[in-house]
């Protein structure tokens, strides 16, 4: 737990940075450089998903590609689940009445954004459970990049960026508490799948930095309670 506190005040630090330099940037650059971002997590969640879908053959130089099927299948149904449920619409919700409640504007953007940006991904799955088993440094790293990514993000997405914290602790350390119980469901393949779906989640945040009609990203989100089912039932 100590890793992913620290974690969580890496973000804080950078984000108050961030926000620091928002008020001495003009809004034009930080549009620019929005949309720099956009493409750099563009293409940070395309590399995810190629890192855990393609495959190829040593020998014979032949690519081939795994668990497509039940990528597509999870991100459908599990954007259905999540527009049924109208998960973004609440989370918006509760951001736009954070948002009253501070005074601030964009809170809602900022916060969705960046809490998914931090806590979907291959290093806060991996990083957790290693936690768990005694080797933090993967978080340690995760923190540092967590870091310079919340500058970044608070100077352009605003105050939001600062909560996104909150969620850091609760995701990453209730996964650390999990590992402890769940060691064994925890295999290689859960884990390539899982972060399959969640680098797919990051490429459409990016493309949110990029588009005008926006992806509704947390909708997507129930597709990785089906990634857990899956394993759990097969």
């Amino acid at each position: 737990m100590l890793a992913t506190v620290v974690n969580a005040i890496a973000v804080l630090v950078g984000a108050s940075l961030g926000l620091l330099l928002k008020k001495i940037i003009k809004k034009e650059i930080c549009d620019s450089v929005l949309k720099a971002i956009g493409i750099v997590v563009l293409l940070f969640g395309i590399a995810g998903v190629m890192r855990y879908m393609l495959h190829i053959n040593v020998d014979t130089g032949e690519i081939t590609t795994s668990n497509e099927l039940i990528l597509i299948i999870t991100m459908a149904v599990g954007m259905m689940i999540g527009e049924l449920l109208k998960i973004d619409h609440h989370l918006e919700t509760f951001g736009n009445h954070l948002e009253r409640k501070l005074g601030k504007s964009s809170f809602s953007v900022g916060f969705v954004s960046s809490t998914l940006v931090f806590c979907v991904g291959a290093m806060a799955i991996v990083g957790s459970v290693n936690a768990a088993l005694g080797d933090s440094s993967v978080i340690y790293l995760k923190s540092a990049i967590d870091m310079v990514t919340a500058v970044v993000l608070a100077s352009t997405l605003g105050f939001g960026v600062l909560f996104s914290a909150i969620p850091i602790i609760l995701y990453q350390g209730g996964l650390t508490i999990g590992a402890y119980f769940l060691g064994n469901f925890m295999s290689d393949q859960f884990i390539a799948v899982f972060s399959m779906v969640g680098y797919a989640m990051v490429a459409c945040i990016g493309l949110n930095f990029l588009i005008k009609e926006r992806i509704k990203v947390a909708n997507m989100l129930p597709a990785l309670i089906l990634v857990i089912l899956y394993f759990l039932v097969f």
